[in-house]
């Protein structure tokens, strides 16, 4: 009996169950009926047999990796030597201008700023650039932060700004690891030690680093003792040049393969972000008469990101086939799929994948890593 079915057969010993079964083993002479005194007698042990039942099948559910929860779980990923994910800060990069719309250079390291908005989110300045442009850092751990663009206002006074505005979210940042991802890296089999300067070395590398969401590693790629690293961030689009700087400084900052960093001595470690492959999508459906196109299209465009989003989360997965190098397909017919399962499409021809009639495989090599990003969706009768 696996642990799930031994969970569910405790949680079904309920109160019924316990007292039925006492019930049985009086004779048939007796009144068993409820509110005779046989009944009553028995039913407070009944509640407290299924009180324990479910006592039982909680303990159960956390012994096992496969199926413990929140706490319990922690304590599992701390026997094998790891420990939940936690949310990190978002890095984006601010502008500062004047009141003629030039770069101001007064702005100074812990500086502090907030968004315009009912429920501020506040940053404080890490890094100020040449170019009148910050980083800044924000306060909160956290994703929220990583979908605001735009006006942020100065809590530390200064005067000669006129105008400050968030332009790009650099290094996104994440939740805390969920139960379900933590459950997932616990129970993965990996069978390659991490040492030396290897692939699985590179891997827990990247892994270790907050900002990164994930990476392919591509050994010796122009020779040996040199390694690629393509990396996404933590939205799982590709790094930006403020996180690639980072990563790059961590794992083997210049001078290169003098192991300041992370990676042994004489390995030359390039970090790079993949090339986005923009994919666009086009099909036709036939619609329930209850169905508009303008409705349907729209639902069948976020079934798509959707999808898109969860071929980008297999992009760092070794080909199953030959567990050396990576491999990902746009199918058709998994598109088809999705535009099916839209409330109102009856029936949808095969899509096309930027206007052809045939699945796209990205191409993985040592000069070229594509990630694939939904494009245009266009959908008709």
């Amino acid at each position: 009996m696996n642990p799930q079915t031994l969970i569910e057969t405790l949680q079904a010993q309920n109160f019924d169950y316990w007292l039925d079964k006492m019930l049985d083993e009086v004779p048939e002479t007796v009144d068993t009926r409820e509110g005779s005194i046989i009944y009553d007698a028995m039913a407070p042990a009944a509640t407290m047999l299924a009180e324990n039942s479910l006592q039982e099948a909680e303990a159960v559910k956390q012994i096992y990796k496969s199926t413990a929860e929140g706490e319990a779980l922690d304590w599992h990923a701390t026997d094998s030597g790891t420990a939940r994910q936690t949310a990190t800060t978002a890095q984006v990069m601010a502008k500062f201008t004047d009141s003629n719309g030039e770069p101001i250079h007064n702005v100074e390291v812990s500086d502090q700023f907030a968004s315009v908005s009912d429920d501020p989110i506040f940053y404080t300045v890490a890094t100020v650039n040449e170019d009148g442009t910050a980083v800044l850092t924000a306060d909160v751990a956290g994703t929220d932060p990583n979908s605001y663009l735009g006006q942020i206002l100065p809590v530390t006074p200064n005067d000669a700004l006129s105008w400050a505005e968030i332009i790009e979210v650099s290094v996104p940042a994440r939740d805390d690891e969920d139960d379900d991802h933590l459950r997932s890296r616990l129970l993965s089999s990996n069978s390659y030690i991490a040492y030396g300067g290897n692939v699985a070395d590179y891997a827990d590398m990247l892994a270790k680093i907050t900002s990164v969401g994930a990476g392919q590693i591509y050994p010796t790629w122009q020779g040996g003792g040199t390694v690629k690293l393509v990396i996404l961030d933590n939205d799982l689009l590709p790094a930006s040049k403020e996180l690639i700087k980072q990563v790059q400084s961590q794992i083997d900052p210049a001078p290169e393969d003098e192991g300041y960093g992370l990676a042994p001595i004489d390995h030359v470690v390039t970090v790079v972000a993949p090339e986005v492959l923009k994919i666009n999508v086009t099909s036709t459906v036939s619609l329930s008469p209850d169905a508009t196109l303008g409705v349907v299209t729209g639902k069948i465009q976020n079934g798509i990101a959707t999808f898109f989003g969860k071929l980008r989360e297999k992009w760092a997965t070794l080909d199953s086939k030959t567990g050396r190098g990576y491999s990902l397909t746009v199918y058709r017919s998994q598109l088809l799929a999705e535009v099916m399962k839209i409330e109102g499409v009856v029936n949808a021809s095969l899509p096309m994948l930027n206007g052809q009639e045939e699945d796209v495989s990205l191409i993985f090599t040592n000069e070229l890593s594509q990630l694939p990003e939904v494009g245009e969706v266009m959908i008709s009768e």
